[in-house]
């Protein structure tokens, strides 16, 4: 937005300046046209009053003497100026001024011409030397019969512009660009705080509100979105404590059912009943683990993401699970590493436990760090790779409540990841098992290094 409201501005001023220029030199040229027409017309009546004065055997004589570098004299039997080039508004206005210091007695004997190039019919004759400048000729008759004519130049308008033009084009250009960058930077800056509050909400909804400034149209905007985040949070707090109170509060039920659970006679049903009871205890656990989680905001910190990893796997083969881990390059991101590391946890205890073994592999992305987690399981069907992150979604048939887990364990991998503005992602892996990848963007102004 701001590159093409700097763009709109820059052009369209350029161009605006540009045509200015345009009129500004016509104009410029008109008043040097006329200036030199009204001067030339004023040293050609001269020159034709001396001569009209003398005796005709002398004309020739004192057209000569009148001449000078940029004035041509000649007398001449007749007319020598055969075309009539007075539709041009210079030769009319030049006709027009000699009129009026001549007298009205030499209206029908005055002829004009304004010519670009010299005439081909013209060259010949010895009387009038071709000029190389845009040229102005005059023919006065006199009552004799014979023509006075006067050749001089008109001041040339230059083609190309000058540069004085030029030089206010430049300057004009850069103090708009200047001006307009600073304005239009001021003018955006609300919006691309509004888009980095956007950004941020998805991994921070308690993040604090935005300073509500600028134009109007952003003003409301930012106060809308300052609303809408107040109301998410509001929302999210209250999901929270509601889950975590049904939670706490199932215990004193269950607590009950245990105790008369053991006056019963047969001990199939018993064991049985103890067992659902105990099912659901573990499924209480799970859900206040999950509520808490949702609800700490731990603060982020600059972590050596591979570090973190490396440390969990080792921690988890020496209690003696099959978890082995690749050797990853040190890789600092800011992340919440408590988060972080349960998430890596879940997905490495669901591999053991589905899969048999876990194999994590760190990469790093332009943008991301990746955290893969390989098992050799059966995999999962492909309809089924985003219902199981779902708050207790279980798949039934490898996966199943007879394996353990409540179907919270990558609920939590999904809050992490998207509290880290990143995602999760499962995929069958063609030699067979399950691919698990964890995906953190590296905030912009991070580290990331690698």
């Amino acid at each position: 937005m701001a590159g093409q409201t700097l763009l709109l501005l820059v052009v369209g001023l350029t161009l605006s300046h540009a045509v200015s220029m345009i009129f500004y030199a016509h104009d410029r040229d008109a008043l040097l046209a006329a200036t030199g027409g009204r001067e030339f017309a004023h040293r050609a009546t001269t020159v034709v009053q001396v001569v009209a004065a003398v005796p005709a055997p002398l004309r020739d004589r004192v057209a000569r003497a009148t001449e000078a570098a940029d004035l041509d004299v000649a007398v001449n039997p007749q007319n020598p100026l055969v075309h009539d080039h007075e539709n041009d508004w210079r030769a009319r206005l030049i006709r027009q001024l000699l009129l009026e210091e001549l007298g009205p007695a030499y209206r029908d004997r005055i002829m004009v011409q304004v010519l670009d190039a010299l005439p081909e019919d013209t060259v010949g004759l010895a009387s009038l030397n071709p000029l190389t400048r845009a040229d102005v000729r005059t023919s006065v008759g006199l009552g004799d019969g014979t023509w006075v004519t006067v050749s001089g130049a008109l001041p040339e308008a230059s083609a190309a512009p000058s540069g004085g033009a030029v030089a206010s084009t430049v300057i004009m250009f850069a103090g708009v660009l200047g001006l307009s960058v600073i304005v239009v930077r001021r003018m955006t800056r609300p919006l691309r705080d509004l888009a980095r509050a956007a950004e941020r909400l998805g991994r921070d909804v308690t993040a604090p509100p935005l300073d509500e400034r600028g134009p109007d149209e952003v003003r409301r905007a930012t106060g809308a979105f300052n609303d809408m985040q107040a109301r998410l949070r509001r929302f999210v707090e209250d999901r929270t404590q509601m889950l975590a109170a049904i939670s706490h509060d199932l215990r004193t039920p269950i607590t009950l059912l245990r105790l008369r659970a053991e006056f019963i006679d047969d001990d199939e049903e018993r064991d049985k009943t103890l067992s659902t009871l105990a099912e659901m205890e573990d499924m209480i656990r799970s859900t206040l683990a999950f509520a808490r989680e949702d609800a700490e905001t731990e603060p982020m910190q600059q972590v050596d993401v591979s570090a973190l990893v490396q440390s969990l796997c080792d921690d988890l083969a020496e209690a003696g699970q099959p978890v082995a881990c690749a050797e990853a390059p040190t890789c600092v991101m800011a992340c919440r590493p408590q988060a972080l590391r349960r998430a890596v946890s879940n997905l490495v205890q669901n591999a053991v436990r589905y899969g048999g073994r876990a194999v994590v592999t760190l990469e790093r992305a332009a943008d991301a760090v990746l955290i893969h987690v390989d098992d050799d399981g059966p995999g999962i069907a492909e309809d089924q790779m985003e219902r199981v992150f779902r708050p207790f979604y279980r798949v039934e048939a490898s996966r199943g409540r007879a394996t353990g887990g409540v179907g919270l364990g990558l609920s939590i991998v999904a809050s992490v990841a998207h509290a880290h503005g990143g995602d999760v992602r499962l995929a069958n892996r063609a030699g067979g098992g399950l691919r698990a990848s964890l995906r953190l963007p590296v905030a912009r102004g991070g580290s990331g290094r690698s």
